[in-house]
């Protein structure tokens, strides 16, 4: 099964495709300011360099979020519009499932902003406020947690991702290929019905 995954929703962009039983993948590092708006020319480089035709592609992925406003609506928008123009399915994932699955973890914490934390195990992502924290970390105590820069004080033992250099959309395109091999229901995967995972209310300019 060929694939493509596109992930804009954390510190930087990732994308992969999957052709032929080969992956080719491109991390667009954060110090390239906007680095989400670059994801249209690495897709285009990423399949010129490889010559590989989009329209060979069965299926797209993306991460829904949480994570990144901004980079959440650029990846989805960018997906939903191949995913249209190619008639493919979409299959939307969440980024405590990608992050979890990439670094081998049980749980997830994750800066959300005035003062709250994305909290997010294999079945769920909850929004919890700082002075909830001790609480829900008492309960991880023995588990395994990845977190990000901004979430590393709460926990000294979490892992930070953003340390440990890898491409999270090669994970995305095995769990994609899973969830939509298993999916009864097809329908599921209309890119129309792919929403982004917000979580929290994005913030009004």
């Amino acid at each position: 099964m060929n694939s493509l995954a596109i992930c804009s929703a954390l510190n930087n962009s990732y994308i992969a495709i999957k052709y032929d039983n080969k992956i080719f993948s491109k991390t667009i590092k954060s110090d390239e300011n906007y680095h989400s708006l670059y994801i249209i020319s690495q897709i285009k480089d990423l399949t010129e360099k490889n010559s590989i035709k989009l329209s060979d592609i069965d299926i797209i992925t993306v991460n829904c979020g949480p994570g990144s406003f901004t980079g959440i609506r650029v990846a989805l928008s960018i997906a939903k519009i191949i995913a249209g123009e190619l008639n493919k399915p979409l299959v939307g994932l969440n980024t405590a499932e990608i992050l979890l699955e990439t670094y081998d973890s049980d749980a997830l914490i994750m800066d959300a902003r005035r003062d709250m934390f994305y909290l997010g195990d294999k079945n769920e992502i909850k929004l919890i406020y700082k002075n909830q924290i001790s609480n829900e970390l008492e309960k991880l105590k023995n588990k395994k947690i990845i977190c990000d820069k901004n979430s590393s004080f709460l926990n000294p033992k979490s892992i930070i991702y953003e340390n440990l250099e890898k491409n999270i959309a090669e994970t995305m395109l095995h769990l994609a290929e899973k969830k939509y091999k298993e999916s009864k229901n097809k329908d599921e995967f209309n890119y129309l019905n792919t929403k982004a995972n917000y979580i929290q209310t994005p913030p009004i300019f």
